[in-house]
């Protein structure tokens, strides 16, 4: 099983409006994620209930995951707010995913002590 993972220090998001072919069902919002300057992952957000499958784009080697447009407040938090973070897709099972790296226990913007 192939596995493609990279690390991703940039991003920038596209808000989709339209769309003229009723047979397709169009994403709402998309990330394009970067590693430097290499184009590793889009991510795109479909209305619930009609997300299709992930894909990878053999010949520009590029990973497409889909989420439910309901996911995208976690996915834009996650990159706004944490580093590292990184992507990981199984072209075989077609199933990818974003994450942070080890993060510590209670890390957060407010800690205190008591």
């Amino acid at each position: 099983m192939k596995t493609i993972t990279s690390e991703i220090n940039q991003y920038w998001v596209h808000f989709q409006s339209g769309g003229s072919d009723k047979n397709k069902v169009y994403p709402r919002a998309l990330v394009k994620c970067y590693h430097d300057d290499d184009f590793v992952v889009q991510v795109n957000f479909y209305p619930d209930g009609k997300v299709p499958e992930n894909h990878y784009d053999k010949r520009n080697k590029l990973v497409y995951l889909r989420y439910p447009l309901s996911m995208y407040p976690n996915v834009i938090d996650l990159l706004r707010h944490e580093k590292p973070i990184y992507f990981s897709y199984n072209i075989d099972l077609k199933l990818g995913y974003v994450r942070t790296g080890k993060e510590p226990i209670g890390e957060g913007n407010e800690d205190s002590d008591y």
